[in-house]
């Protein structure tokens, strides 16, 4: 062993492909830091963007059943008061809506659109001309006659 010489290996030397390799194991890393990123960005704007979508759907078809609400004139007593009821309820929902509807999340949005779409379709009924409501008589006869019969044994 004294007498062998040690062979030394070939020195690494810098090239173009192991600057390539490096070059690309950077934009890897780079990427996957971009990736951790964005996605979370991506998905909160997905989410804003469904929120705005369920804003406009209401929006429309709040606005259908307040016109449909405010065209009604006619001579029916009864038939008016359900339209000047619907009236006074979209216009109550729309003063709650002008303030508040930035602060309402997608849920709360849901319950609301329910609520509208039941008040449009009461207004698209009743334009139909079908009443939600019954007159009904109110029989006093019960009433008056033990009111009668009270006075008659007090006598």
């Amino acid at each position: 062993m004294a007498g062998k010489k040690v062979i030394q290996s070939a020195h690494f030397k810098r090239n173009t492909l192991t600057a390539l390799a490096v070059v690309l194991f950077c934009a890897i890393i780079l990427s996957e830091i971009l990736l951790a990123v964005s996605i979370p960005w991506y998905l909160r704007r997905e989410d804003t963007m469904a929120l705005e979508v369920l804003r406009l759907k209401m929006r429309s078809t709040f606005d259908a059943a307040r016109n449909r609400t405010g065209s009604y004139r006619g001579r029916d007593e009864v038939k008016e008061a359900e339209f000047r009821l619907l009236r006074w309820a979209l216009d109550s929902m729309a003063d709650y809506l002008r303030e508040n509807i930035s602060r309402l999340d997608a849920a709360e949005l849901k319950s609301i659109q329910s609520k509208i779409d039941t008040l449009h379709k009461t207004a698209q009924e009743l334009a139909q001309g079908k009443n939600r409501s019954r007159e009904q008589k109110l029989d006093t006869s019960l009433y008056l006659n033990s009111l009668l019969a009270q006075e008659k044994t007090q006598k």
